[in-house]
C-alpha cells in the first residue's frame, strides 16, 4: 500500500499519478482538513470575494478518487509514524501498513502574538475555511489592517478593497512584496494599491496588537474591525522530525524526493531539495512546484529514479494586474516593454549573459517564451531581450 499524508495539490498530483503509471495497488490519502483536495491561491483572491467561486477551487470532482481507487481519509490527523514497522499512526487509533509513504504535509501559517488581546476578529489565510470566515465580515466600510506586505497580504487587500472595504496594511519591510520582486517592481504595485485606496504603511519598525487594532513604533496606533495576519508560513515538519528524518526549514529530500529513508518521501511546500539551477538546497512555496514535485515524486515511489529539474515559478493577482516570476530575480534586470503600459517584461541574466530569470506583468503569452529562456539557460544580447520587435519565442528555439 503507497500512503500519502497531506491532501493538498502535490498529495493529490501524486495519487493521479500513480494510476496514470499503472501503479495497481492500494492508494491511500490522509488529510486533516474535511474538504477533498482543493486549489490554495484563490482563497486569497476570487473565492474571498464570491462564494459562488469556492466551486471551481476543487481539484477533482469526487467521483474521480472512488473511480481510481484513491481512498480518501479527510477531516483525519496523523499522530506518528513508525519507519521499522512502517506503519502511520491516526488519530482515531488506526493504523496503517505502508510499502512507500509520501509527505506532503505543507506549511501553516507564521503565528503573531498578542492576539489573545484582541477584542476585534483576526484571520490567518490559508484554508477554504479561513477564506469563508473573512469573506462574512469584509463588509461594505470595515476597517480592515493587513500585517504582512507579502503576496498574501497584498492579495487581500485587492480582495477587500473589491469588496468596499477601507484597507491599511503594514509591515517591517520598506517595500511591497520585497521578497518576490525587485524594488521597481515593488513601486509599481504598492502605486496599483494605493490608486485604488490601500493605505500602506511601510518601514514600520517593531509593531504589537493592541485590543482594537495594532501599533507600530513609526505609525503608532491603527484602528481596525478587522484584522488580517501573513507575516509568512512554516513548514508542517513535525510528523518528519519526530519519526528521525533529517529537517531543516522543510524536510530534507534528494533530487528524487527521498527523505534520508529511502521508503518515504517528501514533495511540495514542505520539502527542502537541492535546486538544479542554482546547486542550493532550497524550500518553493508555489502552485507548479507543488504539481511537479508531486508528480516526481509519485514516479519515484515506483522505483524510476526521475530527477527534478523543475525552475521555481509563482503568479499573484491583484487587480487587473497578473504578476509571473520564474527562476532567480537576480543579475541584471533588462525591461521589455513599459510601466506606464502596465504591461511588460523584467528578463535577469548572470554575468555570463545566460537568462536565470524573468518576472512579467499582464504578459502571459511573452512570459511563456521568456520561462523556456530560463529552463534552456539560453545566453541572449540584452539589446534582443528589450527590443519588443524581436521574437522571443525564436531566441528560446
Amino acid at each position: 500500500m503507497f500512503c500519502i499524508v497531506g491532501a493538498g495539490l502535490a498529495g493529490d498530483v501524486a495519487a493521479a499519478t500513480l494510476r496514470d503509471e499503472r501503479y495497481p495497488g492500494r492508494i491511500v490519502m490522509i488529510g486533516d482538513e474535511a474538504h477533498p483536495p482543493y486549489d490554495r491561491p484563490p482563497i486569497s483572491k476570487d473565492a474571498l470575494v464570491a462564494e459562488a467561486a469556492e466551486e471551481r477551487l476543487f481539484l477533482r470532482p469526487k467521483a474521480f478518487y472512488q473511480e481510481n481507487g484513491i481512498e480518501l481519509k479527510l477531516g483525519t490527523a496523523v499522530t506518528g509514524l513508525d519507519r521499522l514497522a512502517r506503519k502511520v499512526m491516526l488519530a482515531n487509533g488506526e493504523e496503517l501498513a505502508y510499502e512507500k509513504l509520501l509527505l506532503t504535509t505543507g506549511t501553516r501559517p507564521r503565528l503573531l502574538s498578542g492576539t489573545e488581546q484582541l477584542k476585534v476578529p483576526h484571520f490567518y489565510v490559508r484554508t477554504l475555511d479561513d477564506a469563508r470566515h473573512l469573506r462574512r465580515v469584509l463588509q461594505p466600510g470595515s476597517r480592515v489592517a493587513i500585517v504582512g506586505a507579502g503576496v498574501i497580504g497584498m492579495e487581500v487587500a485587492a480582495s477587500a478593497i473589491e469588496l468596499g472595504c477601507d484597507v491599511s496594511v503594514i509591515d517591517i519591510a520598506s517595500r511591497v512584496l520585497s521578497r518576490v520582486v525587485p524594488s521597481n517592481v515593488s513601486e509599481f504595485i504598492a502605486g496599483a494599491h494605493r490608486a485604488r485606496g490601500v493605505k500602506l504603511f511601510l518601514s514600520s519598525g517593531r509593531c504589537n496588537l493592541t485590543p482594537n487594532g495594532l501599533s507600530s513604533e513609526v505609525h503608532g496606533d491603527m484602528v481596525a474591525d478587522v484584522l488580517v495576519i501573513g507575516v509568512g508560513v512554516v513548514p508542517n515538519v513535525e510528523l518528519a522530525q519526530a519519526a528521525g528524518l533529517s529537517c531543516s526549514n522543510g524536510i530534507e529530500v534528494d533530487e528524487f524526493a527521498r527523505t534520508t529513508d529511502a521508503d518515504v518521501l517528501a514533495a511540495g511546500d514542505v520539502a527542502r531539495y537541492p535546486c538544479y539551477f542554482s546547486g542550493e538546497n532550497v524550500r518553493a512555496e508555489n502552485w507548479k512546484h507543488a504539481e511537479r514535485h508531486g508528480k516526481i515524486a509519485a514516479q519515484n515511489m515506483l522505483g524510476k529514479r526521475v530527477p527534478y529539474r523543475a525552475v521555481t515559478s509563482m503568479w499573484s493577482d491583484q487587480y487587473e494586474i497578473k504578476l509571473q516570476t520564474v527562476g532567480m530575480l537576480t543579475g541584471k534586470g533588462h525591461v521589455r516593454g513599459t510601466f506606464e503600459a502596465q504591461k511588460f517584461l523584467v528578463i535577469f541574466c548572470n554575468d555570463d549573459g545566460i537568462v536565470v530569470g524573468a518576472l512579467g506583468i499582464n504578459s502571459p503569452k511573452e512570459f511563456r517564451f521568456a520561462e523556456m529562456l530560463v529552463e534552456k539557460r539560453v545566453r541572449v544580447e540584452p539589446s534582443l531581450l528589450i527590443d519588443q520587435k524581436q521574437d522571443l519565442r525564436k531566441l528560446a528555439a
